[in-house]
């Protein structure tokens, strides 16, 4: 029997500067960032704040903290340097700090309330923003930094979200660099439904994969959702038709665990891909491993086993889920350490690690473009 899914009581308010969109004084629009449910919303604050200034010798002077992403006051100006108009925040740090609290209070308030009238229901992105904003939910949207090309939205995205794994921040680049060379001119903001078949159609005389196809539509979403626009549409959903995966069968996992590598390197990723396996971790999580994530569960007849929490964003509950004995071997071995490596680096050792293990069976290496093999 599916049980439904419970959600959280739980919801990320953070602030972000959209340094790419700084006016003539050098001050920059603050964008309150929201994050629950698998949902996530991106408003103008309202508020505008110096990053920095010129301090004492060569040092600069920060004036927004990254950390408590509030405004910082910053040393008190001599009355030369306030004659000479060096440059401050449009209002005190003071008062920009108190309606930044009380805009992250409203916000958290208001996703509160609707929790408490369906608990443990996903709170949905519309019913959010129509209880935020009941008279004109248009005002929610950021203003559009109009001739930001790809590339310059796309970096502002990833300064915004620097937490998530490499390989998710990397996902996009070959958007960026596709529509530098397809058409130099093109902004976000300019993709319509005419333009974005074409580049659909393009993608695909260039015989990219489904799956690539479906990334790079999945980056134009993204810029247009940076910049404050609606993303949504159905002419911007690409579905990727992927080959049937190969799971390793029980006696390749045999092979696999009693082979003996042959170099460091090897014996590293052979327990990696057992890690993974055994643990049902997927390799970018395995960068940012933390030994926090490790918990003894206990079960119902009272015994207690090594467990790995898995925090699911999507929902955010955390889900434990029991290490077999060869995991937990294997994370000792390392140290639960898992440095991190490139992903032509992983393909050529893995190679290596089938060939040498006696996996002689085919790769799946079909491309699929446009639904045809």
């Amino acid at each position: 029997m599916i049980r439904p899914t419970a959600y959280k009581k739980t919801i990320s308010v953070k602030f972000y500067l959209r340094l790419t969109a700084k006016n003539r004084e050098g001050c920059c629009p603050v964008r309150l960032t929201a994050r629950w449910h698998g949902e996530e919303l991106q408003v103008d604050s309202g508020e505008i704040v110096l990053p920095e200034r010129p301090g004492k010798g060569s040092e600069v002077e920060c004036l927004w903290d990254l950390k408590s992403q509030r405004a910082l006051s910053g040393r008190r100006l001599t009355p030369k340097e306030e004659e000479a108009g060096v440059p401050t925040h449009p209002d005190t740090a003071t008062n920009i700090n108190a309606r930044l609290a009380g805009l992250e209070k409203d916000v958290t308030d208001t996703f509160n309330h609707l929790f408490e009238k369906a608990p443990f229901q996903k709170v949905s992105k519309a019913v959010l923003l129509a209880e935020l904003f009941p008279v004109a939910p248009t005002m929610a949207v950021a203003p559009v930094a109009m001739n930001l090309t790809f590339r310059q939205v796309l970096e502002e995205w990833k300064g915004e979200n620097r937490n998530l794994a490499k390989d998710s921040l990397r996902k996009y680049d070959q958007l960026a660099t596709m529509m530098e060379s397809w058409r130099p001119d093109l902004r976000p903001d300019q993709v319509t439904q005419k333009v974005a078949k074409e580049y659909q159609q393009h993608l695909l005389d260039l015989q990219k994969s489904d799956a690539t196809i479906k990334v790079h539509f999945g980056g134009i979403r993204k810029c247009l959702e940076q910049l404050g626009l609606p993303a949504d549409m159905a002419w911007l959903q690409y579905t990727a038709k992927n080959a049937p995966q190969l799971d390793l069968e029980i006696e390749e996992v045999r092979k696999l665990i009693t082979w003996q590598p042959t170099s460091q390197h090897l014996a590293e990723e052979r327990d990696r891909w057992l890690f993974q396996l055994f643990s049902g971790r997927r390799y970018e999580d395995l960068e940012k491993f933390d030994k926090r994530e490790r918990i003894m569960l206990k079960l119902p007849d009272g015994h207690e086993v090594a467990a790995l929490l898995h925090a699911q964003g999507k929902t955010g509950n955390d889900a434990a889920v029991p290490l077999p004995p060869i995991a937990l071997k294997i994370g000792e071995r390392w140290g639960w350490k898992f440095p991190a490596r490139s992903w032509q680096q992983r393909c050529d050792w893995i190679k290596d690690i089938a060939q040498g293990a006696g996996l002689t069976r085919e790769w799946d290496d079909r491309l699929i473009t446009g639904g045809k093999v």
